[in-house]
């Protein structure tokens, strides 16, 4: 009795011991986005609520300025799937062969687009892009620090003001503005007018105390500028939180400028990349996005979402574009942009 009760002791434990454990539960990796955009160009919540609703997990980086984003599209070491990028480089791209065509049968709120907004030169019917934000570059200033109203270049860089200048730090655009003071075309490939709206900022140079790459307003939120030339959006998100601050169109014209969501050619996850533009498209979101930003939604679903003051923008954007006072930049030829380059090197020296 007592061998045969060891000899069941031992095949128990045998089989105790031989027998593997079961496997633990193994959760699937969830599915990545990468997304690359312009900072304070989001509203956070928006990404988690994607991810909650989607199951999707989005790496999100941020750039500074056009040539900083192309940089690291040329040289990432992971490619990104969706880019939010301004219209002056999409032709850049497109020509490079470095964005996909959409499935439009994944994006239906492409329905939502307003026609007044849903304007890209170099892909007029939404191929490539589709329109996230639309922003007018202007004057950001603090109200206290001024005896009256800056409305024009001359107010900025008036002799009797003491104005410390902040200037946003992008060829195209800091040229562009010096070429619409001067009465040019932003747009001009002659090096003599590009010439001139050198010297011309070269000729302020002293009142210029930074250049920013993408947050120009945090030196007028910190009083480190008195002036910040920069983003419309930019400028009436601090505006918010200080009303002293405020944003004006320059007089003698501005740069109007449309961002769009791009999906590349190299990215790994397209459907992902084509559903996060559906979803940024919902009325829901896109007034979400708008309202957080201070940016103009080209979303028209969005638009009775979107709060009086937006609103009201909307509506002074498209008088002043019908009046001729606001001026998009397309895309210039390599010697041309080499120009601009070189121009905009000297101002900064």
């Amino acid at each position: 009795m007592k061998s045969r009760f060891i000899k069941l002791l031992f095949l128990s434990w045998m089989l105790i011991g031989c027998a593997s454990p079961p496997s633990p539960l193994v959760s699937p990796t969830p599915a990545l986005l990468r997304i690359l955009n312009r900072d304070t160009y989001i509203d956070p919540a928006l990404l988690d609520a994607f991810t909650d609703e989607i199951g999707i997990v989005i790496v999100y980086h941020t750039y500074s300025n056009n040539e900083e984003l192309y940089n690291i599209l040329t040289t990432a070491k992971e490619p990104y799937d969706l880019v939010i990028v301004s219209d002056v480089l999409i032709d850049r791209l497109l020509r490079e062969q470095r964005l996909a065509v959409l499935n439009r049968g994944r994006i239906p709120n492409l329905a939502n687009l307003a026609p007044a907004f849903n304007r890209i030169a170099g892909d007029p019917v939404n191929r490539f892009c589709v329109p996230y934000l639309w922003g007018v570059l202007g004057f950001g200033y603090r109200q206290s620090a001024q005896r009256q109203s800056i409305t024009s270049w001359d107010d900025v860089f008036d002799p009797a003001r003491s104005n410390r200048v902040v200037m946003v730090d992008d060829a195209r655009f800091g040229i562009g503005l010096a070429l619409i003071k001067l009465g040019f075309s932003p747009n001009t490939s002659d090096p003599a007018a590009i010439g001139a709206a050198r010297d011309w900022l070269r000729s302020h140079a002293g009142r210029i105390v930074r250049f920013a790459g993408n947050d120009g307003q945090t030196f007028l939120a910190s009083n480190e500028a008195d002036v910040a030339i920069e983003w419309s959006g930019d400028i009436l998100q601090i505006a918010i939180i200080d009303p002293d601050i405020q944003f004006e169109v320059p007089a003698e014209g501005a740069i109007f400028a449309a961002d769009s969501m791009c999906v590349l050619a190299n990215a790994a996850n397209h459907v992902a990349a084509e559903q996060f533009i559906n979803f940024i498209l919902t009325a829901e979101h896109g007034a979400a996005l708008a309202n957080k930003t201070r940016y103009i939604s080209p979303n028209r679903a969005a638009f009775d979402r979107l709060d009086d003051d937006l609103r009201r923008l909307i509506q002074r954007y498209q008088a002043l574009e019908q009046e001729g006072r606001l001026f998009r930049l397309v895309d210039v030829d390599s010697a041309t942009y080499q120009l601009y380059r070189a121009a905009w090197a000297e101002v900064r020296r």
